[in-house]
This record gives C-alpha cells, sequence and structure tokens, in this order.
C-alpha cells in the first residue's frame, strides 16, 4: 500500500488569501490600531501627529506580517533585539558557599527486620535439582 508524504511541513497554511493566520493578525492590529489613531487624532486636528504615530506603526505590522531577517521571521528577531537591550551583557562570577553536609541519619532496627535466617537443607536443593533438571514433556 502506498501513502502520500506531506511535503513542504514546515511551512504555514494559506488561510485568508496568500496570507497566512499570523500574518493576517500583525497586519489586522496594525490597522486596527492605525484606524483608532484616525479617529481620535485626526479627527480632533492633529493630522500631524497622526501621521507621526501611523507610519511606524503600520511599518512596522508590516515588517511583522512579511520581514525575514537571516531567514528567520521578524518576530523571533524583535524579540531577540529587544533582549540583546533590556539584558546584560557580561556575566560575573558569584561566588556561593558549598551547602553544609548533612549527615543521614542512621537507621534503628526495628523487631520487624530482624528476621530469623533459615538453614540451608541439603535434601530439598537436590530435590530441587532433579525438578529443574529434568526434561520438560510435550
Amino acid at each position: 500500500m502506498q501513502f502520500k508524504v506531506p511535503q513542504n511541513i514546515d511551512m504555514e497554511d494559506r488561510i485568508i488569501g496568500p496570507l497566512t493566520l499570523s500574518q493576517f493578525f500583525y497586519l489586522l492590529f496594525g490597522g486596527l490600531i492605525i484606524y483608532i489613531l484616525f479617529g481620535r487624532l485626526y479627527a480632533a486636528g492633529l493630522g500631524f501627529f497622526f501621521w507621526i504615530l501611523a507610519i511606524p506603526i503600520g511599518l512596522l505590522s508590516f515588517a511583522m506580517a512579511f520581514l525575514r531577517v537571516n531567514d528567520r521571521p521578524f518576530p523571533s528577531f524583535f524579540v531577540a533585539l529587544i533582549k540583546f537591550f533590556t539584558q546584560p551583557r557580561q556575566r560575573t562570577w558569584q561566588h556561593y558557599a558549598p551547602p553544609a553536609k548533612v549527615k543521614a541519619p542512621t537507621p534503628k532496627a526495628s523487631p520487624q527486620q530482624k528476621l530469623p535466617k533459615k538453614k540451608f537443607d541439603a535434601l530439598k536443593a537436590s530435590e530441587l535439582a532433579e525438578v529443574l533438571d529434568r526434561p520438560a514433556s510435550k
């Protein structure tokens, strides 16, 4: 029986036209923010501030949806960039004192643990050997 092996399994599915679902949401949220800014700023007569904010937001949402840096999607590159600027770049060695050694308590013998030793019975051992050495019957 032959089976079809799926090809290009690392590619995301195209959900909405030529866009993947993540690309669609990046563009949707960028457009939604710009629309809210337009309703608040441009309608209030602050068109200059609207364009100052709308252009970077539009470029960022477009980059998040379509741009790739060194064959990595831009969102993962953007997160790495933020971590680079927020986390310290130099590691320092900090000496910690070793933990104190704790001795394990010695177990006390309980009456249940003391079992009498069984004596070796040669007769039972020879009987067991004979039973084990017999050929298996069919």
